[in-house]
C-alpha cells in the first residue's frame, strides 16, 4: 500500500495522507512527478504502459505519484529508476515547472543524459516497452491516439523549449 501526502494549491504539504487510489479531499491535491530523459541527439525516452494499467499500451514519459515523505524530485528519481532502470541523483534533474490540474499538482523534471539501451529495463506491471523518439515521432503518436491526451499540454508546457513543441493555447 502506497501512502501519499496531501498538498495545498501552492504545492505545500498539509496535514494528512491518503492511500494511493483515493481521491484527494476537496481543497487538497496529490503530487505527481514526471521525468523526461533527453539524449544529446534530441531524442527522448517514452515508455509504454503495461496492459494491466489504465491507458494500457499508451506511450508516456516516466512518472508517478510522490510517496509520503518524499520531495517531488526524490519521487522523480525513484520513479525513473523503478520504471526504466536509469539511476540518477537529485542534482542530475532540472526542474521544468509545476502545473496544477484536477486534484493533482504535476512536478516536471528533465534528465539530459545519453543512456544506452542496455541500461533500460521495464518494470513489470508498469511499463512493457520503450523507444527513443523525435518530436515529430511524438506528434505522430499523439495524432494516432497512442498517448494519454491530458498529458500532452502538460508535456508541451514543461518541455516545449527542450524538444521544440509550442506551448499550447489551451489553459491547463
Amino acid at each position: 500500500m502506497e501512502v501519499l501526502d496531501l498538498y495545498d494549491s501552492t504545492g505545500t504539504r498539509v496535514c494528512g495522507t491518503v492511500e494511493r487510489g483515493t481521491v484527494a479531499p476537496s481543497g487538497t491535491f496529490l503530487m505527481l512527478t514526471a521525468v523526461m530523459t533527453l539524449r544529446s541527439d534530441g531524442r527522448f525516452l517514452m515508455t509504454r504502459r503495461a496492459s494491466e494499467k489504465k491507458y494500457a499500451k499508451r506511450w508516456e514519459i516516466t512518472g508517478g505519484c510522490v510517496r509520503s515523505g518524499e520531495t517531488a524530485v526524490q519521487g522523480a528519481v525513484r520513479e525513473l529508476f523503478e520504471e526504466t532502470g536509469i539511476r540518477a541523483d537529485v542534482e542530475d534533474l532540472i526542474s521544468c515547472g509545476t502545473f496544477r490540474r484536477a486534484g493533482y499538482i504535476h512536478a516536471f523534471f528533465l534528465l539530459k543524459r545519453d543512456v544506452p539501451d542496455s541500461v533500460l529495463r521495464m518494470q513489470a506491471g508498469e511499463t512493457d516497452a520503450f523507444r527513443w523518439v523525435t518530436t515529430g515521432e511524438y506528434l505522430a503518436l499523439i495524432g494516432s491516439h497512442q498517448t494519454i491526451p491530458q498529458h500532452t499540454p502538460l508535456i508541451a508546457a514543461a518541455y516545449g523549449t527542450y524538444i521544440g513543441l509550442p506551448y499550447p493555447d489551451a489553459a491547463i
